[in-house]
C-alpha cells in the first residue's frame, strides 16, 4: 500500500500533476530558513522531484506527498537513501524525512504524517531502524523527531556545517 490516510492527512506517491505544487514548496525561502539550502529553481526541482518518484520503483520505498483533507499540499514526509558518507550507523538506515509549508507550521501536521510513515516502514522488512538528521538548531524538526521517537546517535558536519544525527529502533512485535 503506498497510500496512507490519517484523521487530516491524505499521503500519496508522487504523480506527475503534483510537480507545480512540489517546485512551489522548494521554491519558498521561508519554507527554506532552517535548510542549507537557496529558494530552488524549476529546474533545480525537476531531479529532486524524480529522486522521490523513483524511489519507491528501485528501493520499495520513498516519501510521500501530503495533502490536508480540507485542502491542498502542504509537504513530503517518507524515507530515502541519501548515501551522506557520514559512517555506517547512519548511512546502512533508511533516512527519514519531511519538509512543509510554512502555513502548516505549528499544528503538528509533520508529526502526524511522520507517525502514519514511519507505521508504514514498521511493517515492512527494510531493516530494524531508521535514522534522520536535522540542523543543530532546527528546533521544530528535533521536536517532531523526538516525538516520533527518535533520539540523539551523534552530531556530525556535513558539508553545510553541523548537523544533529538521530536514530529510531523499530518496535518489537509481540
Amino acid at each position: 500500500m503506498h497510500t496512507l490516510e490519517t484523521e487530516r492527512l491524505m499521503m500519496r506517491r508522487p504523480q506527475r500533476e503534483d510537480f507545480d505544487a512540489f517546485a512551489a514548496l522548494w521554491a519558498d525561502p521561508e519554507m527554506l530558513i532552517n535548510l542549507p539550502f537557496d529558494p530552488q529553481t524549476r529546474a533545480e526541482c525537476w531531479p529532486r522531484f524524480l529522486r522521490n518518484a523513483g524511489s519507491w520503483s528501485i528501493l520499495g520505498y520513498g516519501s510521500w506527498l501530503v495533502f490536508e483533507k480540507s485542502g491542498g499540499f502542504v509537504g513530503t514526509a517518507g524515507f530515502f537513501d541519501a548515501a551522506r558518507g557520514l559512517g555506517p550507523d547512519f548511512d546502512n538506515s533508511r533516512e527519514a524525512g519531511w519538509v512543509f509549508t510554512p502555513s502548516s507550521s505549528g499544528k503538528g501536521i509533520a508529526t502526524e504524517a511522520m507517525k502514519a510513515a514511519l507505521g508504514w516502514m514498521d511493517s515492512q522488512n527494510f531493516g530494524s531502524q531508521t535514522v534522520c538528521m536535522t540542523g543543530t538548531d532546527h528546533v521544530a524538526s528535533i521536536k517532531v523527531a523526538e516525538k516520533c521517537g527518535y533520539s540523539l546517535l551523534r552530531e556530525a558536519k556535513d558539508e553545510y556545517g553541523a548537523v544533529r544525527l538521530m536514530v529510531r529502533e523499530k518496535p518489537a512485535t509481540n
